[in-house]
């Protein structure tokens, strides 16, 4: 009896010792289970045969799936395909980079800018990395290190090996680049002028993490490596089989294509847990990649399938954000108006806006709703995300949105301001513009007025002074007409006359000579006189210089006026008596043949031609003594002068007739507007 109650003892006591036993297995594996719990993406499923390679998030906290198939957006409801050219669809994208409204991807043949409004492609062989570093991008590739330069990628020249190595990663680290490539492990001062290059661990090194200033590198796919600030290299943790990694909070997620994840701690790399299909409720344990959003919520992509691990932490208030901006219905691409400080400037045609908000809430189902001011009020909480401000008056705004999950009373807000400028016709400085316009135009219209003045004024001095120098020549011209010779010549042949008792001679010469004084006084008193007295007191004065002069000279009078009338062509007085004196005492009395004087007057289109042509010795040949010459030489410039000044044309000759190299007379010849009396 003793002994059974002994074995009894015994056999509860080995019993609560299995059942102990037990719950110390099973309760870890109920935690790990719990921590494992993964919610399947099905809006994913809408993609098929798309497998997920990479996982990023933008500002906006949107997420970005680089996939065999292009570029997926994920806002925690939908995913969307990004819509990207046919260079980048050709080929399987190997690196995706995100930066504010830009993002990069690249591929096997090329490297792709895809902004808001464009898409911008660049020759590049295998990019694995974009990396950016003081607003410079640097690209890791097949062929070494690239960099921006510009609008095209410039390659960077640093050392002969480490140029045709594969780059896989380039990241900057306790002021050095650290360069992770297939053939090592490198470290550079710089990468454009590196004064200092370091191997320091040859091998096929890939993927940079840092864990609280700690930086991580994989050998190999097989081996995570430490770097030290002094660059020494510490092992911390290898595997039989390869495998990827990554930084998720304080732990180390190692997935591969095999065994699913293997979670370590990342400050002293003891392994904790696995994940893989048949602890949790993912469907593979190929394992593409793992990320961790800005929420703290866990991403994970199998071959075929889409994951989340939610943040267990109450979400207080969503994130908010400016999705599209509507300008006159286009958008506006140039600006991200979430990190915008500036006002944004827009003309005064452009006052219709449409804002479009959203929020990218991955750890709550709770509804988002939406208020808004341009004023001073707000607008009441709504679910509806669209906002429309049409036919907005110029002026100063300020745009404030905020968001919240339904009924709660923390939220989230943006803000920008803008300006509506006046139109042209209202702004102060228009009024100052036209105002100086026209003031510009009024003193313009002013000075031209006094110049028309002025200019008129001149024109009267002008012609004032040309009537009195006229004026002048011509009382020159009649003082020097009648030369004092012919006129003491005339009165000693009357005398002669008289005293050889020749009273016809002596009459007719007296009536000649006093009709002559009395043409030439009668002339002196008018401006102008008509062609036929001019011809009349010419006749006159040649008759006299016949009777007079010891040569004997003929002259004609040929007259070629286009049927007018020589009393109607009206002329300035005595224009051809100084060349007709001129002819005679200086040209044909000093030959030893007959005299001949050809004076002819023709009227051709709107002038009068008159000419001279005398037989004499020659305009240039006359040797006459010095008071003659001086008095011809004065009456001949004087009455020259008047015919210049009565046309604008350089009309006056006066040249020698040559006859085989022998000067046989003079022509004077010159012409004058034609002026009539009807």
């Amino acid at each position: 009896m003793k002994k059974n109650i002994v074995n009894l003892i015994i056999f509860r006591k080995l019993y609560l010792k299995k059942v102990l036993l037990i719950l110390i297995v099973c309760l870890p594996f109920n935690v790990f289970s719990q921590d494992s719990i993964f919610e399947e993406i099905i809006a994913f499923k809408n993609f098929d045969n798309s497998s997920i390679l990479e996982i990023t998030q933008d500002n906006n906290q949107t997420i970005w799936l680089r996939t065999n198939k292009g570029l997926l957006n994920y806002n925690g409801k939908f995913i969307s395909s990004r819509i990207i050219n046919s260079a980048i669809k050709s080929s399987l994208s190997t690196a995706l980079f995100i930066n504010n409204d830009s993002v990069f991807i690249g591929n096997s043949n090329n490297l792709s800018l895809i902004t808001k409004s464009n898409i911008f492609s660049f020759e590049a062989k295998g990019v694995n990395k974009i990396f950016k570093h003081k607003n410079i991008y640097y690209v890791a590739s097949n062929h070494g290190i690239f960099y921006f330069n510009k609008n095209y990628l410039q390659p960077l020249k640093t050392t002969y090996n480490l140029d045709f190595s594969v780059i896989n990663d380039i990241i900057f680290y306790d002021n050095n680049f650290i360069v992770a490539s297939n053939s090592g492990l490198w470290v550079l001062s710089d990468l454009f002028n590196p004064k200092k290059i370091t191997l320091l661990s040859k091998g096929n090194f890939s993927t940079f993490k840092i864990y609280q200033n700690k930086l991580f590198v994989l050998k190999n796919k097989q081996t995570i490596f430490q770097l030290k600030p002094d660059n020494q290299l510490i092992e911390k943790y290898t595997s039989d089989e390869e495998f990827n990694y990554e930084v998720v909070t304080d732990k180390l997620y190692l997935f591969s294509k095999q065994t699913g994840i293997d979670v370590l701690n990342a400050e002293n790399f003891i392994f904790e847990k696995r994940i893989n299909k048949y602890n949790s409720n993912i469907n593979s344990n190929v394992i593409t990649t793992v990320f961790e959003g800005f929420e703290g919520n866990l991403f994970l992509a199998t071959e075929n399938s889409f994951y989340i691990q939610k943040n267990k932490e109450s979400l207080l208030k969503p994130n908010l954000y400016i999705d599209k901006v509507l300008i006159n219905y286009k958008s506006l691409d140039t600006i991200n108006l979430n990190n915008y400080t500036k006002k944004l400037y827009l003309n005064s045609f452009s006052n219709n806006i449409s804002i479009a908000l959203n929020s990218n809430v991955f750890s709550s189902d709770k509804t988002v709703e939406y208020r808004y001011k341009l004023g001073d009020k707000f607008s009441p909480w709504q679910a509806i995300n669209q906002i429309n401000f049409a036919n907005l008056k110029p002026g100063n705004y300020q745009f404030v949105a905020e968001a919240r999950f339904k009924n709660n009373k923390n939220s989230s807000f943006k803000s920008f301001s803008f300006i509506i400028k006046k139109p042209i016709y209202q702004e102060v400085w228009f009024y100052i513009i036209c105002a100086i316009v026209f003031l510009l135009i009024a003193i313009f219209f002013l000075e031209m007025h006094l110049k028309k003045v002025n200019k008129r004024n001149q024109k009267k001095i002008k012609d004032l002074k040309m009537k009195n120098h006229l004026q002048t020549l011509e009382q020159k011209a009649l003082q020097l007409q009648m030369n004092p010779h012919f006129i003491f010549n005339v009165l000693n042949g009357i005398k002669a006359l008289g005293n050889s008792e020749k009273k016809q001679e002596l009459n007719e010469t007296i009536s000649s000579f006093s009709v002559l004084l009395r043409s030439v006084l009668n002339n002196s008193r008018l401006e102008e006189i008509s062609l036929k007295e001019e011809i009349t007191t010419l006749k006159n004065y040649l008759k006299l210089e016949q009777q007079m002069s010891s040569k004997n000279f003929d002259f004609f009078i040929e007259e070629n006026l286009n049927g007018i009338d020589a009393e109607e062509i009206l002329i300035p007085p005595m224009l051809m008596q100084p060349f007709a004196e001129n002819a005679i005492k200086h040209g044909i009395s000093k030959i030893n043949r007959k005299g001949n004087i050809l004076i002819t007057f023709d009227v051709k289109q709107a002038f009068l031609h008159c000419s001279i042509i005398d037989n004499g010795i020659g305009i240039y040949h006359d040797t006459t003594n010095k008071s003659e010459k001086k008095h011809t030489s004065v009456a001949f410039k004087v009455t020259k002068e008047r015919i210049e000044n009565l046309s604008k044309y350089n009309v006056f000759t006066a040249k020698e007739i040559f006859k085989e190299s022998n000067c046989i007379g003079t022509k004077i010849s010159f012409k004058i507007p034609l002026k009539t009396d009807y």
